[in-house]
């Protein structure tokens, strides 16, 4: 599945964990099969925008948490690197050129750094 769909169905399982909801709490309360919310989580479902509007309603969020990446943490299930660059991406969102210079600055001594 692509990148999106990977990043929104573990965002959606971040939160649901935040909200100490079990995935059968959950979709009993979007009125979705738990076996489909688990393939949701996992990014192996493309699901349509009702489906995710009744996961948003169950959790009680905003729309825009779940396309916000940044209460993601990069961990062993991150291994892909598309997912860690959109990861990455999603923080810049929002800054200023001059704070996205900076934060390039700062990662190009980095390189410079370890590749010696």
């Amino acid at each position: 599945m692509s990148t999106l769909i990977t990043l929104i169905g573990k965002n959606i399982k971040t939160i649901r964990k935040q909200k100490n909801l079990t995935q059968e709490e959950l979709s009993e309360m979007c009125g979705l099969q738990t076996s489909f919310l688990a393939g949701i989580e996992r990014g192996d479902r493309n699901i349509t925008l009702q489906t995710l509007e009744r996961i948003i309603d169950g959790l009680e969020v905003e729309p825009q948490e779940l396309f916000t990446f940044s209460n993601i943490k990069i961990t062993e299930d991150y291994q892909n690197k598309k997912e860690i660059i959109a990861l990455i991406d999603s923080l810049l969102v929002g800054k200023s050129e001059k704070e996205i210079r900076l934060i390039y600055s700062i990662v190009s001594a980095i390189f410079e750094v370890y590749n010696k």
